[in-house]
């Protein structure tokens, strides 16, 4: 077998660090390709990407000579880089269903790209196995009933959401939608939730709240999995949130045992839920 060389498309989050270390420590050759500037990578001499040009992206892979590319890390788009990605990645024969307007348009450029170059996208979990989130509890209390159905509801409100192909995350209280995700990403929804209920209108009521993270419908598990950290246990406690439901399998633990320290010791119950599509 050849030299294995991984050309790794990297975001914000401190699981990038850990991915390459682990990616080197397994035998890769380790090229980074930034969407997002960081100052703490700058010794790894990453190429920078530019959304409006995969050319330059396709020359630089091929000039690394990979043999393999994995995306870590999360990356919030302008509505000029959505329009810029869905231009591009909907460029195809009128015969062709048009579709992939939104983040989804990121997973169908880069497929397109990889065919082009004949090497095949790998997972964050091919590399770091412990990432992904197991089935039933992973921390906290054990829900009872009524919140075990709550968690249900939450993970699959926030799969409906997915069908409009932008958040991967709802707030639920019983069997009430409170918020979605949109642009602003986990952090944003869970800072509007946060004022909900400074302004008291949730949190009130008999209902718990809960936040459900999902992966989208028919999403790759190579791309843009959801994810949650310590960071969310910070954010979700602000919110009055008593339990996280997170999709088993395809949710990113990032930093795996502060998370499940800082849900314990906040008393969050967070609980993974497998579906048959998944």
């Amino acid at each position: 077998m050849g030299e294995k060389r991984l050309a790794l498309v990297t975001g914000t989050g401190a699981l990038v660090p850990r991915v390459i270390q682990a990616a080197r420590e397994q035998g890769w050759v380790v090229q980074v390709f930034m969407f997002v500037p960081r100052d703490d990578l700058a010794h790894e001499h990453p190429f920078q990407l530019r959304i409006s040009r995969p050319d330059q992206a396709l020359r630089e892979v091929k000039r690394f000579g990979a043999t393999h590319v994995c995306v870590v890390g999360g990356t919030h788009l302008s509505d000029k880089d959505r329009e810029d990605l869905a231009t591009i990645a909907n460029a195809a024969p009128k015969r062709e269903k048009q579709e992939g307007r939104g983040d989804a348009a990121l997973t169908k450029l880069g497929s397109k790209l990889l065919a082009m170059l004949g090497i095949p996208f790998i997972g964050v979990h091919e590399i770091v196995s412990d990432v992904l989130a197991p089935e039933g509890r992973i921390a906290g209390p054990e829900p009872d009933a009524a919140l075990a159905r709550t968690l249900r509801f939450a993970v699959e409100t926030a799969r409906r959401a997915g069908e409009f192909d932008l958040g991967q995350a709802a707030v639920v209280s019983g069997g009430r939608v409170i918020a979605i995700e949109d642009i602003g990403g986990t952090d944003l929804l869970l800072q509007r939730c946060a004022e909900f209920r400074a302004r008291k209108l949730i949190g009130d009521g008999a209902g718990r709240l809960v936040l459900g993270k999902t992966s989208k419908p028919a999403q790759p598990r190579h791309i843009d999995l959801p994810a949650i950290g310590p960071d969310t246990i910070q954010g979700v406690v602000a919110a009055g949130i008593s339990a996280i439901a997170v999709e088993a399998g395809r949710t990113l633990l990032i930093e795996r045992e502060a998370l499940i320290a800082a849900a314990d010791a906040a008393g969050i119950c967070l609980f993974g839920f497998s579906f048959s599509d998944g």
